[in-house]
């Protein structure tokens, strides 16, 4: 009969081990080394925990040649190959690199032209060790930029967000925003095994425009926004300037380039509106990462629109309005109420 002897040392040991110890599989190990020195036999310990008796003995034989590290689930299979691992790696990331999309099965073929024999299974579990994520890609504009006007443009940028924080002006990101009856694709939760279908209505004339202003520096950030189911003119675009709130500081309003932001309408106008408090900072081309106002259209469109089909066009302008208003009114300070519900 196979019997364990323990010294106080290793009692306790086994003791913090089974007050420590969260995987069952240590845990009963534990407990059969200490049934043995207990006095049990084999097969009672087998019996009371539910093994079978050759397990326990093979434990007990493993604890007395081995100590404690015979408590813990050996590793199966050989050890890791690290450098296999490192060759594919190494060519997985040039590739990776490149301006294209990639599918596994499209990897496991690039990978054999170099020489390197993988499955597109077997490509997924190196992509997942590496780190790599199957991701949407994104649109980008920025190697179309002039590198010295877009550096400038953060500069200056930075110089008027900081006035902003501090109280010398009002900053506002201005821009234009279409939405169409159906709206782009996105994600959802669904069930497993399900996919969420999006009835698909043609524009035909029915998108909705909205013109917005986000201003989200100072103790009340704020969204303003005009809609409209027509294109904007000139006259339109000064209307929306002149609505801004009055301020004792000067309106700086950070645009783009656009048709409607550079018509000989809106030209003429900037000295009448500088001398009304608004002064208007041209972007320069292909630059949307500077214009806050990309964000908020983002987050509208994308999460703020739960239904993405839409039959009437009344029925969206509303349902857009409704978006914007609330993106609006999360930006407002809470109130004391507000952060201290009764209960």
């Amino acid at each position: 009969m196979i019997r364990t002897t323990l010294d106080n040392s290793t009692r306790d040991e086994l003791q913090r081990l089974r007050r420590t110890e969260r995987s069952p599989v240590v845990r009963d190990r534990v407990e059969m080394v200490g049934l043995s020195d207990a006095g049990w036999s084999a097969p009672k310990i087998a019996q009371h925990l539910g093994y079978n008796p050759q397990t326990v003995r093979d434990l007990l034989r493993a604890f007395l040649a081995r100590g404690t590290a015979a408590l813990y689930p050996s590793r199966r299979g050989p050890a890791p190959d690290t450098e296999r691992f490192e060759q594919v790696a190494n060519a997985l990331r040039p590739l990776l690199e490149r301006p294209r999309t990639w599918s596994s099965g499209q990897l496991s073929r690039a990978l054999a032209e170099a020489g390197i024999e993988l499955g597109p299974r077997q490509v997924r579990r190196y992509l997942r060790r590496m780190g790599a994520k199957y991701r949407r890609t994104a649109q980008t504009l920025k190697h179309k930029q002039d590198p010295a006007r877009a550096a400038r443009a953060a500069r200056v940028v930075d110089n008027l967000e900081a006035r902003a924080a501090a109280g010398q002006l009002k900053l506002y990101y201005l821009d234009e925003c279409g939405f169409s009856p159906t709206l782009p694709v996105g994600s959802s939760w669904t069930l497993p095994g399900r996919r969420k279908l999006v009835e698909y209505e043609a524009p035909q004339g029915r998108r909705v425009n909205v013109l917005a202003a986000y201003r989200p520096h100072g103790p009340t950030p704020r969204l303003d926004v005009f809609t409209a189911e027509r294109t904007w003119r000139g006259h339109d675009f000064l209307a929306f300037l002149r609505a801004l709130p009055w301020a004792p500081v000067p309106r700086v309003v950070v645009l783009d380039n656009g048709p409607l932001h550079t018509s000989g309408l809106a030209r003429a106008a900037r000295p009448e509106l500088a001398r009304e408090g608004i002064y208007l900072y041209y972007l320069p081309s292909y630059s949307p990462e500077f214009n806050r106002i990309e964000g908020v259209f983002r987050q509208v469109k994308y999460q703020g629109l739960p239904q993405r089909s839409y039959t009437r066009r009344l029925e969206l302008r509303e349902a857009v309005e409704r978006s914007f208003w609330e993106y609006g009114r999360d930006l407002r300070p809470k109130t004391r109420k507000q952060l201290c519900p009764a209960a």
